[in-house]
């Protein structure tokens, strides 16, 4: 296998090493469970006793996807040491991974990641979980993987959305602390065209750097006490119109992109974010052809939505910036929050 780069990690006690690939990664005929989805398994396939094959998309992240998993490894007799290997987007790494760390209280864990998504954050640091009675992300452990192989010749294989998608996880790295990338993103956007016509060098830079700025947070913050939050700029409100849709109206980069617009919104208003700033990424968004205004839902339905974060954390808390690596985590006044949502609807 040729490797262009390989990288380690300490996440609390585990360790996780990236390889970016040139070539497929091969993977061992034994013991292992292959995890895919409808289209990884088209794309790869691997004999029908050695993987499981769940839903694409939120319709696979659930407890069937888990008991199916389970079943299967425990009908192959896999031990502890065994390998689960999840080859996938996000939904694949997330729900791989829960299995893995529930099997046998942890069995081993490698992921293939094969949307841009899913290489620049769904993949990396350790979060799995399932949505659980219409909540996003409710139920899930802390189990980052001990190998991830990245692919970028596989992004060639996708459509243009899910790109997009992915790139708005790389735009909210930019904005946590990377200065370089944004200005590298601004550039793409002036180009125009296709995120299809990249390079794959180019998209090699992109991933590279969003994955040291996650590193930076999930290995001092494995488990989110408090600095590892931050990788959620714009999740509060994104969370919030994925689950008011149920998950089927917008991609996740295309909620998280509507967020993005709805904390510069709020920081905007409250002077806590610098004008200029807040302009310079609403432009960005604006040029890569995410929406800062969205349709087939209400306010009060976002509201009640959003508040899956209460339930984890006791009070609902949102991101702001004041500038490019400034981030501030706090509450919001209610009346201010319905405010900003409802500038981000259609009339």
């Amino acid at each position: 296998m040729k490797d262009s780069s390989t990288f380690e990690f300490s996440i609390g006690a585990f360790r996780t090493t990236v390889t970016f690939s040139e070539d497929f990664p091969s993977i061992p005929d034994d013991p292992v469970l292959v995890v895919q989805d409808e289209h990884t398994a088209v794309l790869f396939p691997y004999p029908e006793t050695q993987r499981v094959i769940i839903p694409s998309g939120e319709e696979g992240k659930n407890w069937h996807s888990i008991e199916k998993i389970l079943g299967r490894a425990l009908a192959r007799g896999l031990e502890r040491r065994s390998l689960f290997v999840g080859i996938g987007g996000g939904v694949v790494c997330d729900v791989t991974a829960f299995a893995a760390s529930l099997y046998m209280r942890g069995a081993r864990l490698h992921l293939v990641p094969t949307t841009l998504l899913a290489m620049v954050d769904a993949s990396f640091g350790g979060k799995t979980a399932i949505n659980f009675q219409g909540w996003k992300n409710m139920v899930g452990t802390f189990y980052p993987a001990e190998q991830i192989w990245i692919h970028p010749k596989v992004l060639k294989t996708l459509p243009e959305r899910e790109l997009r998608s992915g790139m708005a996880e790389v735009i909210k790295s930019a904005m946590l602390m990377d200065a370089e990338l944004f200005q590298l993103l601004e550039g793409i956007a002036e180009q125009g065209g296709s995120l299809k016509n990249l390079s794959l060098g180019t998209y090699e830079t992109l991933i590279r750097r969003s994955l040291l700025v996650k590193a930076f947070y999930v290995t001092k913050d494995l488990r989110e006490q408090e600095l590892r939050a931050h990788l959620n700029l714009g999740h509060t409100f994104g969370h919030g119109l994925e689950s008011a849709t149920h998950f089927q109206r917008y991609t996740h980069g295309e909620a998280v992109a509507w967020g993005l617009y709805r904390a510069m919104d709020a920081g905007l208003s409250l002077r806590v974010t610098e004008p200029a700033y807040g302009k310079r990424v609403q432009a960005l968004l604006t040029k890569f052809g995410y929406a800062e205004r969205v349709s087939g839902v209400r306010t009060e339905e976002i509201l009640n939505a959003m508040q899956q974060d209460k339930k984890k954390r006791g009070t609902l808390r949102f991101l702001l910036q004041r500038t490019l690596g400034d981030t501030v985590l706090t509450t919001l006044d209610p009346d201010l929050v319905k405010q900003v949502i409802e500038r981000g609807l259609e009339p």
